[in-house]
């Protein structure tokens, strides 16, 4: 699928293709494709690419008059003095730095070389006209032409070109990785490609030197989405907060976060404030992205009197008026023509709800549960059925379902045959936790009511009180069409609704054949403990690894939750976590009742403590938005979050050895 057609320097113009031209061998610092007739391609290479920042040692010779000042945008590259003049400028290759006490953009020039980057290792893929496909790689060292720039043969013209770019270190690791899809190669002028590296495995801050590092304006418990294109779009979110009165307020903002430039641009405003709105894109057409942004709240407190939502914590004050009058809208992200336009015909059903949850599946979006405005726990969801056609004539249809229980954002997952998932949130009457009977559910398509999952596991978990819990942060590690296997951690117990310590992290496995959902408990090396709070994060990785951490554990430091927050003040903080964990999960699972024992493999900190922080999948990774350090200890500017954050891993099929050898 080819990437939406954005440009390296604007927002919303079409992005170049990536063009050849016969026998030309000038270059513009930057990725430039130019395809030879010999089916060549070249790399050009300046300040920001393959160590040519004036001091480099690769290319040591850019001193020459043709080579413009080191700090600019667009300036030529080291070229042949009998080179022909370069036909466009465009931007260079960025490596994202490492996030420290806060993030600022990347920029090209000197001395922006990462000092641990020895050498560049470019791996393509092109897919033919005849639906072919043809791959190969290129080194540095042995792939120079001229001065400064990079010759990668064969390279062939093509409808779709993807490429990945690994940085590595002299001791032959792999330390940097940068990806972008869906290029065309055709005959014609040289255009760029830009590419955006970032540290492997660890959390590195975006921007780069044409786009801004952070969210237009701080915020917590936003929404994301992904388009087709592999860039992110973080929608709404909490951007006030006055902790004397210990309540925030909703943000319209919306932010595109361009994967292949790794910087945000401010996207058109929402209709109405909207906190943790459920967003989905909805157009099957990369350069027309188009999203339905559908509820969400427009306050929350920090501790709300009422008990009508179950817990009391960072919800709306009161339920009525809780949420924009506006149930859905559309928000147009195509090129040239980027707007919101409000949708009063489309019936969203319980998505309009506070603490509903969705997910889209294949032919629907689905909301399920929530708390109405009359403070009922709706144990019904609403599917929403060919969402795509929204965006063509405003409206959609849209059917109930019954659940077996009444939930408050559960989790929602599916199998590859678009059969959901619905796990935890399930509430009893008079707000009681419900036993593990009650964990679980299957929604097939087209299907009036859902089935029971049957629970069983080891004792320990499955007669757990606190095992429901309310927004439990939930990572996917596998599918197909008849087992599911996920991650459950946090969220906050039905039991204990203003601590979510007890929240227990677990692994299960769905078979839908046999309506089971077996449950396991999971360790870590050396006695570590995986867990997230309330509105924590957690994100699918490739390759059976997953991201979480984070989130609100209480709102005081107690003594039995001080461990988890030693750096908080106990007479002004609340306890949230400062970290996040990358985790692979076994390909086989031990035999019984026994643990799963899960490999660690990065523990991360996020800066300080964060809660509702915006997380997204990236090509190579996961994106990381805003977030709330705290709901008592300073207002808006002092705990509200801007900075945007990736974590960058290796593609699990990679041979590392191989790249850097």
């Amino acid at each position: 699928m080819r990437r939406p057609l954005i440009p390296c320097c604007s927002p919303w113009a079409p992005l170049p293709w990536v063009r050849s031209a016969p026998l030309a061998k000038s270059s513009i610092t930057g990725w430039f494709v130019r395809r030879l007739a010999s089916g060549r391609l070249l790399f050009a290479a300046g300040t920001g690419l393959l160590f040519a920042a004036c001091t480099g040692p690769l290319f040591a010779a850019c001193t020459g008059p043709l080579f413009a000042a080191c700090t600019g945008l667009l300036f030529a590259a080291c070229t042949d003095q009998a080179d022909a003049a370069p036909e466009q400028g465009g931007t260079s290759l960025w490596f994202a730095a490492l996030t420290g006490t806060g993030c600022t953009a990347t920029t090209n020039g000197k001395k922006q070389i990462p000092p641990e980057v020895d050498n560049l290792v470019a791996v393509w893929t092109a897919t033919l006209a005849d639906g072919g496909k043809k791959t190969g790689t290129a080194r540095t060292p042995s792939a120079k032409i001229g001065q400064g720039s990079w010759e990668i043969k064969g390279i062939p013209a093509a409808p779709e070109l993807d490429l990945d770019v690994y940085g590595c270190s002299k001791d032959k690791k792999l330390v940097f990785a940068g990806r972008n899809t869906g290029l065309k190669v055709t005959e014609g002028p040289s255009r760029p490609v830009p590419l955006f590296l970032a540290p492997t495995d660890k959390l590195a801050c975006t921007g780069s030197a044409t786009g801004s590092a952070k969210l237009t304006v701080g915020r917590s418990l936003a929404s994301s989405a992904v388009l087709i294109s592999g860039d992110a779009v973080i929608v709404g979110g909490l951007s006030a907060w006055n902790k004397t009165a210990g309540s925030g307020t909703g943000s319209d903002a919306v932010d595109v976060y361009d994967a292949r430039l790794g910087h945000f641009v401010a996207g058109p405003k929402l209709s109405a404030a909207r906190i943790l709105p459920h967003v989905h894109a909805i157009s099957k057409e990369a350069d027309k992205p188009q999203l339905l942004v559908v509820g969400g709240a427009l306050s929350v407190m920090r501790k709300a009197a009422s008990d009508k939502f179950v817990i009391s914590t960072l919800v709306p004050e009161k339920i009525d008026g809780a949420t924009p009058a506006t149930k859905a809208e559309l928000l147009d992200l195509t090129p040239g023509k980027a707007a919101t336009k409000v949708l009063d015909k489309v019936d969203v059903g319980v998505g309009a709800y506070v603490l509903s949850s969705s997910i889209r599946l294949d032919k629907a979006v689905l909301f399920v549960g929530g708390v109405s405005e009359t403070g009922q726990v709706m144990d019904k969801a609403t599917r929403l059925g060919n969402p795509e056609e929204i965006a063509i004539g405003g409206t959609g249809k849209s059917d109930s379902v019954k659940l077996n229980a009444a939930r408050v954002r559960p989790a929602l997952l599916s199998f590859t045959d678009g059969t959901a998932v619905i796990w935890g949130g399930a509430v009893l009457p008079g707000n009681k936790p419900p036993l593990a009977d009650a964990m679980g559910e299957l929604l097939a398509a087209d299907t009036p009511v859902s089935e029971k999952l049957a629970v069983t596991g080891p004792a320990a978990l499955v007669d757990d009180p606190n095992l429901s819990t309310i927004a439990p942060v939930v990572v996917p590690i596998a599918r197909t069409a008849d087992v599911l296997t996920f991650l459950v951690a946090g969220g906050m117990p039905v039991k204990t609704p203003l601590t979510a310590l007890a929240a227990p992290t677990y692994l299960v496995t769905v078979t839908k054949s046999s309506k089971t959902a077996e449950l396991r408990q999971v360790t870590l090396p050396g006695g570590l403990m995986l867990r997230a709070g309330l509105f924590g994060v957690g994100i699918a990785l490739e390759g059976r690894r997953a991201l979480l951490g984070g989130g609100l554990i209480a709102l005081t430091v107690s003594p039995d939750v001080a461990a988890l927050c030693a750096a908080a003040d106990a007479q002004k903080d609340d306890c949230a976590l400062d970290t996040a964990w990358m985790v692979r999960v076994p390909d086989t699972m031990p035999a019984g009742d026994s643990a799963v024992q899960l490999e660690l493999l990065a523990t991360l900190s996020l800066g300080g403590p964060r809660i509702g922080v915006a997380a997204a999948p990236l090509p190579l990774g996961a994106l990381l938005a805003g977030g709330q350090a705290s709901t008592r200890s300073g207002d808006t500017a002092d705990v509200l979050d801007d900075v945007g954050e990736v974590l960058t891993v290796t593609p699990p099929t990679l041979d590392i050895a191989t790249i850097c050898h």
